[in-house]
């Protein structure tokens, strides 16, 4: 019975809540607008602004190391890359400092199951963080060229062998088939089974002169979406960070209000 009498003497209906509140409200309303005004300080003059901007490359449509999805994503997100990138623009940077800027400036990703890829890049400066995406994929595409042009050279010569013995080839295929048939009548199964194998390499060698056709419609890299100078930086969000803070200033003034409330109705002398 005590104990139920002793929280009917400290319970305070919902109206007592309101009227505490009221009664203090110059308290509460100001130390919202100390935080409204800390976080707006906070976040337009001593929080770096951050800038953004993406683009979307195509990699090379011929086989081989910078056509490769996912081996482009690493080369792209290389240090010795970026090296390149910061080196042209005058930015020296340590080995650890060009990781932890790749770490938390650059975002690399291939898009879906396509082999198109997505890059972002961030920096403090609008300017810098254009030249950068621009530097990713002119030295991408520098890279790129001079490692298709090998491998395309190594292709032509290829090919060329390959025209110069393609009547031979078609001759010796019309031939292959004759004498297949030929010693399958006669029964020769195994005579069959090798011409077989040689009709197979034949063929392999013919399909190669389709090469010819991609190195016709060659490229080392398309740019589907052109990086472009930021105009607004990303972060920080001011309007989300003093709502954020307009928000925690009310809680904290409430809670400091029904402390103090419950500070000054305790009966401190059960606690002697």
């Amino acid at each position: 019975m005590e104990e139920n009498n002793y929280y009917d003497e400290h319970e305070i209906d919902l109206v007592e809540y309101l009227y505490l509140l009221w009664n203090n409200k110059f308290f509460i309303g100001g130390l919202v607008i100390l935080a409204i005004l800390i976080a707006f300080v906070y976040s337009t003059f001593m929080i770096e602004p951050v800038y953004e901007t993406k683009t979307k490359i195509q990699p090379s449509n011929y086989e081989g190391l910078y056509s490769e999805p996912n081996t482009v994503v690493q080369l792209l997100s290389s240090t010795g890359l970026m090296k390149k990138v910061m080196s042209d623009l005058g930015v020296e940077m340590s080995g650890a400092r060009l990781n932890s800027y790749i770490n938390n400036n650059l975002t690399i990703r291939q898009i879906d199951d396509t082999s198109i890829i997505s890059i972002t890049v961030k920096n403090n400066e609008p300017q810098l963080t254009l030249n950068i995406a621009e530097g990713l994929i002119n030295n991408f595409k520098n890279d790129s060229n001079q490692y298709f042009q090998n491998e395309i050279e190594n292709d032509k010569e290829y090919i060329a062998d390959l025209k110069n013995d393609l009547k031979d080839i078609n001759l010796d295929l019309e031939n292959n088939k004759e004498m297949i048939e030929e010693s399958r009548n006669a029964g020769k199964l195994e005579t069959v089974s090798l011409l077989i194998q040689e009709n197979s390499s034949l063929q392999n060698s013919r399909r190669e002169l389709r090469k010819e056709i991609k190195l016709l419609n060659f490229y080392s890299l398309e740019v589907i979406s052109a990086p472009y100078l930021p105009e607004n930086p990303v972060s920080p969000n001011t309007k989300l960070n003093i709502a954020i803070a307009g928000i925690l200033g009310l809680m904290l003034a409430i809670f400091i209000v029904f402390l103090k409330e419950f500070i000054k109705n305790a009966d401190l002398s059960q606690y002697e």
